[in-house]
């Protein structure tokens, strides 16, 4: 084997280390990104979630209280429909807010969900 033959084996052994290590490194970029978006997509599922039994409580509580007032006359007779009447209320702002999450979470399947990983 001459020098010269032993010389461009080492330079295609050097280059075929270097085309692995891009290709390592890219795989490595690829998975952390995929990591991301399973990630994000169940923090995203958990507080959608979350939402979804805060409306749901406070809706049941809410009417729960309305069903259960009788309209006996005292002194804080008002304030079990106040009480009923803002826990709907609650119960409202938090089924907006799930609309608003379940939006988020359909923009963001857009976005990123087609990428080839």
């Amino acid at each position: 084997m001459s020098k010269s033959s032993f010389e461009e084996q080492i330079m295609q052994g050097v280059y075929v280390l270097g085309r692995q290590r891009d290709q390592l490194a890219s795989e490595k970029r690829k998975l952390a990104r995929q990591l991301r978006y399973a990630q994000h997509s169940a923090r995203l599922s958990s507080l959608s979630k979350q939402y979804d039994f805060g409306m749901v409580f406070f809706a049941a509580l809410g009417a729960v209280s309305l069903i259960l007032f009788d309209a006996r006359s005292g002194s804080a007779a008002w304030l079990t429909p106040v009480l009923s009447f803002s826990m709907l209320l609650f119960a409202c702002g938090s089924a907006l807010r799930g609309r608003k999450m379940v939006s988020r979470i359909r923009c963001f399947h857009s976005r990123f969900g087609s990428w080839q990983f």
